[in-house]
């Protein structure tokens, strides 16, 4: 049995499944957040929400080919347990931090006024 094979197709159902799900999760709730933060102007926070979810989408996908590329010889179950929960935590962990660092970035230039002129 090929141990990097079954890895890659379970790795990839989980980051398609965990980039489609949560990507559409941020791109919905996130609209309200942006309307609150842009004062309802409709046409500039669907343009920055699309803009955000495009960019969170080739990120993902573009980390998650090269994570793939990069992955070590699999020789057993437990290792590949360990290979996919450390793959699959960094994705995770990468994930919430873009998430934070835009809600905090779009949140300070609004407060200075910078994108409110």
């Amino acid at each position: 049995m090929n141990y990097n094979i079954l890895s890659y197709i379970i790795y990839l159902t989980i980051i398609f499944y965990i980039m489609v799900y949560v990507g559409w999760l941020f791109y919905k709730n996130g609209e309200v957040f942006l309307l609150d933060l842009f004062n309802n102007n409709k046409s500039l926070v669907k343009s920055i929400n699309n803009i955000l979810l495009i960019g969170y989408y080739l990120i993902k996908l573009g980390y998650a080919v090269i994570t793939i590329a990069y992955w070590e010889e699999i020789t057993s179950t437990l290792q590949m347990l360990n290979g996919l929960s450390y793959h699959l935590g960094i994705i995770i962990i990468g994930l919430a931090v873009l998430h934070y660092n835009n809600v905090f970035c779009l949140n300070y230039l609004v407060k200075s006024k910078i994108l409110n002129q």
